[in-house]
């Protein structure tokens, strides 16, 4: 961790860039050439020639070749040992036929004959069968236990050994906030489960430190690969909370931390003294996840209106006003930013009704609530959003993935997809994520989505810049570390993206293809050479 410097345009640089393109903030056009760096830290910004003026035999200087330099990306929400598992899991995310995942399954069944299958990414609206998943479609597949997430991660099948091993069957009752489908002959499990009722299979697959390690690893790594310096982290265990500090603290993991701890850990965590970090720590405790609803994939976010193609739903609400009004309470009191997903806008208006009567607002102020994903959101709601101060915790890639969802919710409700124009323009903050492994983590891929909105309307596209601003300066308020992050600028460290070419030039299309050539992080290349 580098301590800031109260003056650091009077240190000598161990480190200049120099014959770039650089973008201080990425929310503005102006540009300098060259940059220095002393301990980590930016210590001065501008011309070619004004920054080399201090150069000394002693500084190491990188000739940039006229390349595009910006800050370093944040991730605002991402799963991290998710992600990692995901990359060594079965990967379902190309799969277009129930076929195709029995496929999958089978491979993995020879690769491992005994333990746990687990995998991840099928979508049924990609699916030519265009259904859900049943245990049936597995149970002849392998004899393995077997458990299939969907990409959304809020439901997922498990076959006819995975349901035994977890002693789920017709007796057994739903979960409070989830769901085991069943046959409505004869009330036996599908194999389809959701929301909370996922954690009745997922308690029983155990990871060891070692494997929660290489997953982690892994993860940080390939996400050195597109520029990502700074991860807000969405922890799904005191395990994997122990294992990514202790790997953190050796080096292993570069970026920094913003640990968001689910709310089962909260009680712990509160008699350990721990609340929201607003320092300029490396690695912090974050806020507490609270969920409010599920996917709009799932059909289990919380709509105020039925979804347009399955008129008997609208979505299921995690919990009621009572016991949301009763966590707010406790977070603001504990010291804790909370972090609210809110998919549908049921599940919205209700966290914004609960906050407009029982937060504080010195808390708001001070911590800085956010609510993650807000992907349907009306004006009235961004409204009530800008006028409680918070912060809008979006996935830009969502957009994309998402194009089918018109047909879920309606032309009419689909205007509310979205919409992060109108978002700025009420005075919404954003912060940029990816949900991964929901989503490729590449920036650049949901710079490209914001951008373009493929497959929605346009009329809520944002440019380059907001986009760019979002991963960057929107994280770092988003977490508190503005002060240190965000930007170039001295005093702050010297964490940055090199591109292969300026954003800013390519059309729309062609923004996917920027490619990332080095990350630095704390002034250190920690990816390309």
């Amino acid at each position: 961790m580098h301590t800031l410097v109260r003056n650091p345009s009077l240190a000598t640089p161990d480190l200049i860039l120099y014959n770039a393109r650089i973008y201080p903030r990425a929310d503005q056009r102006s540009l300098a050439q060259a940059v220095a760096i002393w301990n980590g830290l930016v210590t001065d910004v501008g011309t070619d020639q004004k920054i080399l003026k201090l150069r000394s035999r002693s500084v190491k200087t990188i000739d940039l070749r006229g390349k595009t330099v910006l800050p370093g990306f944040t991730d605002s929400h991402i799963h991290l040992l998710n992600y990692g598992m995901m990359l060594s899991n079965v990967k379902l995310y190309d799969a277009r036929s129930i076929e195709d995942i029995k496929e999958a399954v089978a491979k993995a069944a020879r690769k491992n004959p005994n333990g746990w299958i687990v995998g991840r990414g099928w979508d049924q609206e990609k699916l030519r069968e265009h259904r859900y998943l049943e245990k049936t479609d597995l149970d002849d597949t392998a004899p393995n236990p077997v458990l299939l997430r969907r990409v959304c991660g809020h439901i997922a099948v498990a076959n006819s050994a995975a349901l035994k091993i977890a002693n789920i069957n017709r007796r057994t009752q739903n979960p409070e906030a989830g769901e085991i489908v069943r046959d409505p002959l004869n009330g036996e499990p599908t194999g389809l489960l959701k929301e909370n009722a996922l954690g009745l299979v997922e308690q029983m697959i155990r990871y060891d430190d070692k494997v929660v390690e290489a997953a982690l690893v892994t993860a940080s790594q390939r996400l050195l690969r597109v520029g990502l310096t700074s991860l807000h982290c969405i922890i799904n265990n005191a395990q994997e909370l122990r294992v990514l500090r202790r790997l953190w603290d050796a080096g292993r993991i570069k970026q920094s931390i913003y640990a968001i701890i689910p709310l089962d850990s909260f009680d712990e965590a509160v008699k350990a003294g721990f609340a929201t970090e607003t320092n300029n720590g490396c690695f912090r405790i974050g806020g507490v996840k609270i969920f409010m609803d599920g996917s709009l994939g799932a059909r289990t976010a919380a709509l105020s209106e039925p979804y347009s193609d399955q008129p008997d739903s609208m979505g299921m609400l995690t919990f009621s006003e009572e016991k949301l009004n009763e966590l707010v309470v406790r977070a603001e009191d504990a010291g804790f930013q909370l972090c609210m997903h809110a998919i549908g806008d049921r599940a919205l208006g209700t966290i914004l009704k609960v906050l407009e009567t029982t937060s504080r607002a010195s808390a708001r102020r001070k911590l800085r609530h956010r609510v993650e994903h807000c992907s349907i959101i009306p004006l009235a709601l961004m409204k009530r959003m800008r006028n409680l101060g918070l912060i809008a915790s979006v996935q830009p890639r969502f957009i994309y993935s998402d194009s089918w969802a018109i047909d879920r919710l309606g032309k009419r409700r689909s205007q509310y997809l979205y919409p992060f124009r109108s978002m700025l323009k009420n005075g919404v903050p954003l912060a940029a994520g990816s949900d991964g492994p929901v989503e490729d983590p590449n920036p650049m891929e949901g710079v490209w989505s914001a951008v373009t909105r493929p497959g929605l309307t346009n009329e809520e596209s944002l440019t380059v810049d907001q986009t760019l601003s979002a991963y960057t300066i929107g994280g770092a308020y988003a977490s508190h570390s503005e002060s240190s992050q965000g930007t170039i600028e001295p005093g702050k460290r010297a964490d940055f993206v090199v591109l292969d070419r300026d954003p800013h030039s390519p059309n729309g299309k062609e923004l996917r293809d920027v490619r990332v050539v080095q990350t630095f992080i704390n002034g250190e290349l920690v990816y390309g050479s």
